[in-house]
């Protein structure tokens, strides 16, 4: 069963989002959202106290809570890197921590999406997304070692490419389209402890393959974001849209 605290968390999140409230616009009195939550004003103060430590909001003394932050707008279906996705202001700073990068054989679900062979060994990179030093997004790429023979020593001593900068620079790989899937579901334990939530908050995880310029998968991808700091923005391409389709000479 969640902790009052955590349900008035809930509410309060809730409450930014249903009034459209932006960065600056003041919250209730906690007096008043004690009485519309129906708990404690120690309740109210616990909640208020943990969103501030997390940077949605901010307490000033003898003013009120004001609204720290707004979500960030996020386009996932733009191709290349994580920073063409996110619409960033001069204030927010995106670091990168790289959890590992191994090989391994590829499961069943990488065979099928990657049309490799059972058995076939892949790259697994784990990394961790950061927005002025809180982790927001675990980001899990999976890339045919066939495709990226020594991706792993890139990684031994990072240079500053992103993935997809990588991939195309060194290796000839050039992202052409995604396929994705969203879900909204609660945490799971491992997303809790690197993303630094409480046990009832949720994530958004968007799952895909990339493809390159020949059609051929290239990565199969899931990335979890931390639900209440992002805002999805989903486009289609125009009717009249023509797909790049790089064409090789016969020899």
């Amino acid at each position: 069963m969640r902790a009052l605290y955590e349900k008035t968390i809930v509410f309060i999140l809730q409450y930014i989002d249903e009034h459209g409230l932006k960065v600056g616009d003041q919250l209730p009195p906690e007096a008043k959202l004690a009485v519309q939550t129906g708990v404690s004003l120690v309740t109210v103060r616990r909640a208020l106290a943990e969103l501030a430590a997390q940077g949605v909001v901010r307490r000033e003394q003898g003013r009120g809570t004001f609204v720290a932050r707004p979500r960030v707008r996020a386009e996932t279906t733009r191709v290349g890197g994580l920073r063409n996705s996110l619409h960033l202001d001069s204030r927010s700073a995106l670091q990168t921590r790289v959890l590992g990068c191994f090989p391994r054989r590829a499961s069943d679900e990488e065979v099928a999406a990657l049309g490799l062979q059972e058995g076939a060994a892949v790259w697994e990179i784990s990394r961790l997304r950061l927005l002025s030093r809180r982790p927001v997004i675990w980001e899990q790429s999976v890339i045919p070692k066939l495709l990226a023979p020594d991706l792993g020593s890139y990684f031994e001593s990072p240079d500053g490419r992103s993935l997809y900068d990588l991939l195309e620079q060194v290796y000839d790989l050039k992202e052409s389209r995604e396929e994705q899937t969203l879900v909204s579901r609660p945490a799971q334990p491992r997303e809790i402890e690197l993303l630094e939530l409480l046990k009832f908050e949720w994530v958004v995880e968007i799952t895909g393959v990339s493809y390159s310029m020949r059609h051929a998968p290239i990565d199969h991808f899931r990335m979890v974001f931390v639900a209440k700091s992002f805002a999805f923005r989903l486009a289609t391409a125009p009717s009249n849209a023509v797909e790049a389709v790089e064409i090789t000479p016969p020899r």
